[in-house]
């Protein structure tokens, strides 16, 4: 029988991040996941929804490649247009924002979500050491995050919260009329659209053909990717295909490679780095196996605001919680009433500072209620997101460490070799 992994928000939470790298490869090699069932489940979902905008798709079928539905800004706040409508009007507004709510909570489970690097992995660097040791890094394009499915002759493009970005035909096998050669022939695509260049690069791949590889390791699923997307024509723009599929440089993540990942110059603006560890499967939602960092170099979005905030989702029990599932705030429901929240929404908080506390516990100081986040807005902030930002305000994990952790390991690699 199977054994079934436990989710990282479903996982008591632990200060070192080594100790949550190893909780998750532990479970990779003794619980190894059927997922067949699950990708079918989703071609399913993409399909019944995709009519969801009504008119709007309608239109969208006779005008291939445009738009399916204008994507919203993660970040906006629920517009008050109808605070003082009447009771009609909420009820269709608490309708719509029910639905938008159920179908973000399902698609937003579908991407791996990286961790922010509060600290440094000592094996950032395998180069010289065993086969599938280290990590990889890669430039990260500035854009919007979607889930990309190719399937019975269409390609649909949604952003994490389950919107309709792009709906198309494309060159992705089962993309289009010309090349939906069976029902077994499916994409799924984890991709970030680059609205300068009409592109989507493409992050990782978890279906190709039918062929699953969510149980792959990065680095066959890194090479598998280049590899397809060399052999077709999704490169090149043409009525069939109106956007390219790209795939990002990826680089080892020794000096060299991490220098070029930094300062290089890429057909994309840059939004950090992502580094992902090379023997790491693709897991659906939060892992600490694949990593994003930023400066004021490679991100125009470094720091956000003056004043640190985050955004919490409403749990059970009236608590307020981050991605991994840690309580912060207990509202009672007077609280919960006065800001018209229920169950599932997303609220944007301010506060002071960021602590680990004696027991091991993440909190924070000087909390305070900012607005509720729009139902398109997909996910909670994770704790490592917040800490990252805070720390990022006076100095953090600068690239000059990165680049000594990497050196400091090829050495000790270097050294390995010559004792054996």
């Amino acid at each position: 029988m199977m054994q079934k992994r436990t989710a990282v928000k479903n996982q008591q939470w632990m200060k070192d991040s080594v100790a949550r790298r190893q909780a998750v490869l532990l479970q990779q090699r003794q619980a190894r996941r059927d997922l067949a069932l699950h990708a079918r489940q989703l071609l399913t979902d993409d399909s019944s929804s995709g009519n969801e905008d009504g008119k709007s798709n309608r239109r969208n079928r006779r005008h291939r490649g445009s738009d399916a539905s204008a994507a919203v800004d993660d970040g906006m706040e629920v517009s008050s247009t109808y605070a003082n409508g009447g009771g009609d009007t909420q009820s269709k507004r608490k309708t719509r924002e029910e639905r938008v709510k159920q179908r973000r909570e399902h698609f937003a489970k579908q991407l791996m979500v990286p961790e922010w690097m509060i600290d440094i992995p000592r094996d950032l660097n395998g180069k010289g050491s065993e086969t599938g040791a280290g990590w990889y890094v890669l430039p990260r394009p500035e854009g919007k995050r979607c889930l990309v499915i190719a399937n019975n002759g269409i390609t649909v493009a949604r952003i994490p919260s389950g919107s309709i970005l792009k709906r198309f035909p494309s060159a992705l096998p089962s993309g289009s009329h010309k090349t939906n050669a069976s029902t077994e022939s499916y994409c799924i695509l984890d991709c970030i659209f680059h609205e300068h260049d009409s592109t989507f690069y493409v992050l990782d791949v978890m279906c190709w053909k039918g062929y699953l590889l969510y149980n792959c390791t990065t680095e066959f699923r890194l090479y598998w990717l280049r590899d397809k997307l060399s052999e077709s024509t999704i490169s090149t723009v043409s009525p069939a295909n109106p956007y390219r599929f790209m795939p990002i440089p990826c680089y080892e993540s020794d000096e060299h490679g991490i220098c070029e990942a930094y300062s290089g110059t890429f057909p994309f603006l840059k939004d950090g780095l992502l580094f992902y560890m090379k023997v790491a499967h693709y897991e659906l939602g939060l892992s600490p196996l694949v990593l994003v960092w930023k400066d004021a170099n490679t991100s125009r979005y470094f720091v956000y605001t003056e004043k640190p905030n985050i955004v919490l989702r409403l749990d059970g029990a009236n608590q307020f919680t981050t991605l991994e599932g840690i309580t912060f705030f207990t509202a009672d429901s007077d609280f919960v009433k006065q800001h018209e929240l229920s169950e599932g929404d997303l609220a944007k908080f301010s506060f002071d500072h960021g602590y680990i506390d004696d027991d091991n516990k993440p909190c924070v100081a000087g909390l305070q209620f900012d607005k509720r986040c729009s139902p398109q807005r997909a996910l909670a902030d994770s704790w490592t997101k917040i800490l990252f930002q805070y720390n990022a305000r006076s100095g953090g994990v600068q690239i000059q460490h990165i680049l000594e952790v990497a050196k400091t390991k090829a050495e000790s690699n270097a050294e390995a070799v010559m004792e054996d």
